[in-house]
């Protein structure tokens, strides 16, 4: 019974590293994001800029 609970904690955690790697992989992680949200910021900036808006 404990390698059961043995084997199955460490499928767990192996799990979760594995998605933690496809979620860094696909740009999820926080750094990403800030940068994405900073570019969303500067074209926005722009966009004002060029069109005359407020």
């Amino acid at each position: 019974m404990v390698v059961f609970a043995v084997l199955f904690l460490i499928l767990f955690f192996a799990l979760q590293l594995l998605v933690l790697f496809c979620c860094l992989a696909a740009g999820n992680d926080a750094y990403s994001q800030f940068l994405s949200d900073q570019e969303q910021m500067e074209y926005l900036a722009k966009w004002k800029k060029e069109h005359d808006y407020r």
